[in-house]
């Protein structure tokens, strides 16, 4: 018997959507806190052992103790409900720019439970405090506090990584837990290093895990059967059948595959909890085709489990499980397409749920099938639903050749969270690891190091800089800005290092055993010797195009009225107050995105420049940081912290998203747009990069969405990632798109019940896509002014 004997397509759906509202319903979180509890009274109960066992061990007894549902609409069993807490800030309905604080407190988590049960505060303060004083707490602290005069003020921030990697799951799923135990067994034989045994022995326990966790679902699933009729009992015999099999044993169909990888997922990030953000499936259309290839199961069917396994990465009221990427399509290493009947089926999973999570990404490249255009036309055109995040292959295929990565790797090549690139299974990239503020470093240097936003002193004054004046200092801005933005770096680059060796106290033995873990026997988070094919740390930099508009603004001053050099910095200090004539001649100098070659070579050689200096600097292992153009809505938190700026740019105003033009800046058009787009060195961005077009749909005229979807090949993805203007150049490989007006989206805030009368209303906020009803008002507004409709205006 198979679960499409005892249901239809349509009825498999129907739970699949039950499922949704089910956990739509959650508004509470607790799991998490559970989870950390039974830690720490493990944490004595294991002191004597070795930390990677002592971890192993603590694990299994999770998976023993924490409360598990299955309720009437599982088709599958299995949840991330608890590794997660509410406390996503962006998607928080009461998030503020003003309140965001960076990363810096390891106990902040706890104020996002409140006493439920027999949960109560005393036992809430009680593990709050175990935990601000073990030795993470200490070691992430110390990273944080000689560097608090520049994160308070958002000159830089890091950040001790967790989630941010794509495990490769194939193996465990193919051949079981069984058979990958007896292959740490022989690893483990094979090696007198003690603590390779040790860690081996660790790897072993934590499959000990899955499989207790299996057990006791097969033991739910089969209790929920004696207790219910028809089609019910048959759909739980199934499961419980099912789970005697997997994870033990590989899969043999998709309903077996999609059941194992869901326990397989739960278990890792159980392993992580709280809030592993952003672990990110890869390529799932490639890894789930096998499974459905050896039943010749149909599109519709195929969909419909899809559906389920949707459905699992949705967390809670508010999805919380935010940034965990799925990808579909490509190509391999010789170009040849790799899309299969999984993908659209996946699509069609998809369209149907548009559910906030998980991220839908798509893979394109010259050789990509028409169909696939096509059948994202309904994605981009439908109002209300989610858009695919847009990759290409071929240019990402060269630019993470040039960053080391082997050819035979490239293929496997997936997208942790939003737009970071990553080899499955290979690559602990630690992708959020730093963030850095480039138009507040250029802040203090026009200031004599003093914030604009507070007066406090915190970089170099004018004379220790070794200037004597104003003009001076402006006919020398790009060799004194690079001089000190270097200091800052290095001062970000010693503090992320610190908050990696923090969260490498915390290994990881089942993840690992996922990310090459069995052939070296080493933590991925280890911090002295380096358990992941590759490693990095990555470095996501703000304010470029804000950056390019100050130095052009700032020369077009100089030659044209050097003697306003005292007064243009007035005018920064006081926000253009009393100088209105000086902010309307700044802002009329040439802008990023408009096609203007100075200002758009400029942008050219601060990425190149500020990239360079990035990828110089070492991780923990000696590996170089990675430049990524991303600011996941941080171009709003760390704009707040900057002041005005040459460009004419308000202080506390957002900075450029990504790399694109600062809002309202570029009014020429999406050609225009493109056109400045071709200067920048995306060769150098091996972090990624974020960009996003807000697409009016009025410019396209098909009558039918595959045709609209045929058109968005032609007038976007064509000339954007596959126009052979300079053949030397790496191509565009990053896109997302919102396509609707501003005025639609103030329509949907006006009348909800009439413009997303189900309660969803999916946007993109930037590299994920959310419900814009959950949001709070200021990211509402921030995704309503970015669609920027003169910047990618197509009838210009």
């Amino acid at each position: 018997m198979k679960i499409t004997d005892i249901y239809s397509s349509e009825e498999i759906t129907n739970l699949a959507k039950g499922r949704f509202q089910e956990e739509r319903a959650l508004k509470h979180l607790e799991g998490w806190f559970l989870a950390r509890e039974i830690a720490m009274r493990c944490d004595e109960i294991y002191k004597n052992e070795p930390d990677c066992i002592r971890i192993a061990k603590t694990q299994v007894e999770i998976m023993k103790n924490l409360p598990l549902t299955l309720g009437d609409y599982h088709v599958f069993a299995g949840t991330q409900d608890d590794a997660f807490a509410r406390s996503y800030a962006l998607i928080n309905p009461s998030f503020k720019v003003s309140s965001f604080a960076g990363y810096c407190d390891p106990t902040a988590v706890f104020g996002d439970i409140d006493p439920i049960g027999n949960i109560t505060k005393e036992r809430i303060n009680d593990v709050k405090e175990y935990y601000a004083k073990n030795e993470f707490a200490k070691v992430l602290t110390a990273a944080y506090q000689p560097v608090e005069k520049y994160t308070e003020e958002a000159v830089f921030f890091m950040e001790q990584v967790t989630g941010h990697v794509i495990p490769d799951v194939r193996h465990l799923l193919e051949k079981g837990v069984n058979y990958v135990k007896g292959e740490i067994a022989e690893r483990q034989a094979s090696t007198d290093d003690k603590k390779k045994k040790d860690y081996y022995e660790a790897m072993s326990i934590s499959m000990d895990a899955l499989l207790v966790l299996a057990g006791r679902y097969q033991a739910m699933a089969s209790a929920k059967a004696e207790k219910s009729e028809g089609k019910t009992k048959e759909r739980f015999e199934y499961m419980s059948e099912v789970l005697k099999k997997v994870p033990s044993e590989g899969a043999s169909n998709l309903y077996e595959a999609i059941q194992s990888f869901l326990l397989i997922w739960q278990t890792m990030c159980l392993e992580q909890t709280p809030n592993p953000f952003a672990f990110s499936v890869g390529n799932a259309d490639r890894i789930f085709e096998p499974y459905r290839a050896k039943e010749n199961l149909d599109r519709d069917n195929t969909a419909a489990l899809l559906k389920h396994m949707l459905v699992f990465f949705n967390v809670a009221d508010r999805s919380w499980a935010i940034s965990q990427n799925l990808i579909i399509g490509g190509r391999d290493a010789e170009g040849n397409d790799l899309t299969n009947p999984t993908s659209y089926a996946l699509l069609d999973a998809y369209f149907d749920m548009n559910l906030p999570q998980p991220i839908l990404s798509v893979k394109l490249h010259k050789n990509m099938p028409d169909k696939l255009y096509e059948e994202m036309g309904r994605f981009f055109f439908t109002p209300g639903v989610l858009t695919p995040s847009l990759f290409n292959d071929d240019a990402l295929f060269e630019v993470l050749e040039m960053n080391g990565v082997d050819k035979q790797d490239l293929p496997d090549y997936s997208v942790a969270g939003c737009q970071e690139p990553l080899i499955m299974g290979k690559d602990n990239g630690n992708t959020t690891n730093s963030w850095l503020n480039l138009p507040k470093v250029l802040e203090l240097v026009l200031q004599g190091g003093k914030s604009e936003i507070t007066g406090k002193q915190i970089g170099k004054t004018r004379d220790e800089l070794g200037y004597n004046s104003n003009l001076e200092l402006l006919k020398n801005i790009r060799e004194v800005f690079y001089k000190e933005l270097d200091y800052y770096v290095d001062e970000m680059v010693s503090a992320a290092n610190n908050a990696s060796r923090a969260i490498g106290l915390y290994q990881v033995p089942f993840l690992s055993a996922m990310m090459g873990g069995i052939d070296t026997g080493i933590d991925m988070r280890d911090t002295e010797k380096q358990g992941t094919k590759y490693n990095g740390s990555g470095c996501l930099i703000h304010g470029l195009s804000v950056m390019a508009d100050s130095f052009r603004a700032i020369d077009t001053l100089i030659k044209e009225r050097p003697e306003d050099a005292d007064r243009m910095l007035d005018a920064l200090r006081d926000n253009f107050e009393n100088d209105e004539e000086m902010h309307q001649y700044l802002l009329e100098c040439d802008k990023f995105g408009n096609n203007i070659e100075e200002v758009d070579r400029e942008a050219k050689e601060i990425a190149e420049k500020v990239s360079a200096m990035i990828s110089s600097k070492k991780n923990y292992l000696g590996n170089p940081f990675r430049p990524d153009y991303a600011t996941p809505s941080t171009h709003l938190m760390y704009g707040y912290w900057v002041g005005a700026t040459p460009d004419g740019r308000n202080a506390r105003e957002m900075l450029n998203y990504g790399v694109d033009p600062l809002y309202g800046e570029a009014s020429g058009g999406l050609g225009m747009r493109m056109l400045s787009n071709r200067y920048l060195p995306f060769n150098t961005m091996n972090g990624g990069y974020a960009s996003h077009f807000g697409i009016n749909p009025v410019y396209f005229k098909g009558k039918t969405m595959e045709e609209k979807g045929m058109e968005f090949k032609t007038k976007i993805f064509m000339p954007l990632f596959f126009n052979s203007y300079d053949e030397e150049k790496v191509s565009p490989f990053y896109l997302y798109v919102n396509v609707t007006t501003p005025d639609m989206l103030r329509k949907v805030l006006t009348h909800p019940e009439k413009y997303a009368p189900s309660g969803v209303y999916i946007v993109r906020i930037h590299g994920t896509f959310v419900n814009f009803l959950d949001l709070s008002p200021e990211i509402q507004e921030d995704i309503i002014k970015r669609l920027d409709p003169n910047s990618t205006s197509l009838n210009v």
